[in-house]
């Protein structure tokens, strides 16, 4: 409702935070209850038989029970912890601005008129009216969601007190939820979509909360719909890192921050006493060791004309992709005006000993392959003509490469100072815009150039690939204080070298990052300009060196992958042909 001013002043909107903090305590608790009593069955070794079977069969439908409750009340937290947070803001910004006025001689009225005694300052007080007025009407706007929301939830849980109902299906053919949710998983995606797409809005929150998890991460459920699912399946982790003792743990500390609302990227105005924030949306999400996410950023609608995927490479895990990696990706999305998918699905490998081995590539490409497809069918229905560029850097190179190999088919791909090309032996398809980029002096070149690279061919030299300029990047450095805390460096511009693999991520400005952005929009890049060798030339070792010396300064001295010979004799090629 549209609350007067006097109204708007007896309003607590804390109220809702507090019942969202309530209501995940009882979802924690009620998790922790029903684990307890199940292992305590589960120990009792002794006891078997008939009694034995049916009581089996009774605490487990208690345990499915007893889950879809706790998910239902992650919910309500979800909306309850939002619905307070919006309408304290706005609630603030309309008393605030009746504060103000008031301070200046005005007088504002219960319905949030404005006058003033001096009808030269009319035009003031209309200003004034409508910012009181503006203001409003978002309470209103937000009051109207959040209760319809809240309703719906309370509905849910009192249709649950002996169970979940069912669902009905495309056709009017009613079944249980869990049996449901078991049947899309044997479908295709095209198959999963066409029928989650005919379900009411209340039978899919109702899958949602049956099983979280497969909905969140089931290829063919719309984005939208995988984005509530995942919401739910980060609070429960979050519970799980709490009830194992590690509620201060470094996955508690990230999960708690997937769950802090948002600035959203390219929203150039919100209604007055809006904060701005949004939920952070995940397209995928599972609580693995090293976590997998897919996170949009920015959204995807009717004026979208570009998408962006990126890949990042070796050592990013779930809790350390929520950092810079993030904000480069929001940096990109900000200055596309798209979204950009942050894609983790997978584990990349840990070191540097790890990103030898191909094999992390290939449990991620197939997932990157069809995520694409997925993607696909979103732009198609929501985007229409919005094209799609993915980045894949360093080792997450390998991964788009050998993604494209298996089917993805993206308008362009970027090799950010990628490690290769893909590591099938397939070709890639046709009709995709590629792209490199790689600093000189950036020791990607020595795995680039390794004979028979495992993760492909040299994405600077590959057939098809047009090499972009690098020119330079600011580059600041982050001293650490003998306390562990990080104080403020010096920054300096650099054009090569060890620190540009990753430091034009940090750095919007720099030729890189801006090329990346030229290329996701379908501007004309900047071709890449020769400034000096993409490796360090080894002098000639004095006579009398050592053997090694010398095998090190004939066979690589440019470490290009091949032996170097004098003069105008051509060099002698070590590379596998590709």
């Amino acid at each position: 409702m549209r609350p007067t001013i006097s109204q708007l002043r007896a309003w607590s909107p804390q109220s809702f935070a507090d019942t969202g903090s309530a209501a995940a305590t009882v979802a924690e608790s009620l998790d922790t209850g029903i684990g307890t009593a199940v292992r305590a069955f589960d120990s009792a070794s002794s006891w078997s038989g008939v009694a034995h079977d049916a009581a089996h069969r009774v605490i487990w439908a208690e345990h499915d029970h007893a889950g879809e409750v706790r998910n239902v009340l992650h919910m309500v937290a979800d909306e309850a912890t939002d619905a307070g947070a919006d309408l304290c803001h706005a609630r603030d910004f309309v008393l605030g601005v009746v504060r103000g006025a008031e301070g200046l001689g005005f007088t504002v009225f219960d319905d949030g008129t404005v006058t003033h005694p001096d009808t030269e300052l009319a035009g003031q007080a209309a200003l004034l009216a409508d910012s009181v007025s503006d203001g409003l009407d978002t309470v209103d706007f937000l009051d109207e969601r959040y209760g319809e929301r809240l309703e719906g939830l309370a509905a849910d849980l009192t249709s649950m007190i002996t169970g979940q109902p069912d669902v009905r299906l495309p056709g009017g053919t009613a079944s249980d939820a869990d049996s449901v949710v078991r049947v899309l998983e044997t479908l295709t995606p095209t198959r999963v979509r066409d029928v989650v797409e005919q379900m009411s809005s209340d039978d899919v929150r109702r899958l949602i909360q049956a099983n979280p998890h497969v909905v969140g991460n089931l290829p063919g459920v719309p984005f939208a719909i995988r984005a509530q699912a995942n919401e739910i399946n980060i609070r429960n982790a979050l519970a799980a890192e709490n009830r194992a003792g590690r509620g201060q743990g470094r996955r508690a500390r990230t999960l708690r921050g997937l769950l802090e609302p948002v600035r959203q990227p390219n929203v150039d105005a919100t209604r007055r006493g809006d904060d701005g924030l949004v939920e952070r949306t995940f397209i995928t999400f599972v609580n693995t060791p090293r976590g997998r996410m897919v996170e949009m950023i920015g959204s995807l609608g009717p004026g979208t004309a570009n998408t962006a995927v990126c890949v990042p490479g070796t050592g990013t895990s779930l809790d350390t992709a929520v950092g810079r990696n993030r904000t480069a990706a929001t940096e990109l999305a900000t200055r596309t005006g798209g979204p950009v998918f942050l894609y983790l699905d997978g584990d990349l490998p840990p070191d540097l000993r790890a990103a030898a081995s191909p094999s992390f590539a290939a449990a991620m490409a197939h997932r990157l392959a069809l995520f694409g497809s997925e993607l696909d069918t979103e732009i198609a229905g929501r985007a229409p003509g919005a094209t799609t560029t993915y980045i894949g850097h360093s080792y997450g190179g390998s991964v788009v490469g050998s993604a494209e190999q298996l089917g993805l088919a993206p308008d362009r791909v970027i090799y950010a100072s990628s490690a290769g090309t893909g590591i099938y032996d397939t070709p890639h398809p046709a009709g995709v815009d590629r792209f490199s980029l790689t600093f000189p002096g950036d020791p990607i070149h020595y795995v680039q150039s390794l004979p028979g690279n495992p993760h492909g061919h040299d994405p600077d030299t590959a057939p098809g690939v047009i090499r972009l300029d690098t020119g330079t990047v600011d580059v600041h450095e982050h001293p650490v204080d003998a306390d562990g805390r990080t104080v403020d460096g010096s920054g300096r511009t650099v054009d090569g070298g060890l620190v540009t693999h990753g430091a034009y991520w940090n750095d919007p400005e720099s030729t890189a990052f801006q090329n990346m952005v030229k290329v996701i929009v379908g501007a004309e890049p900047d071709l890449y300009v020769p400034r000096k060798p993409d490796v360090a030339e080894l002098p000639p070792p004095p006579l009398g060196a050592p053997a090694p010396l010398w095998w090190l300064y004939l066979f690589n001295d440019h470490a290009d992958g091949d032996i170097d010979l004098p003069g105008p004799i051509p060099d002698i090629p070590l590379r596998l042909p590709w």
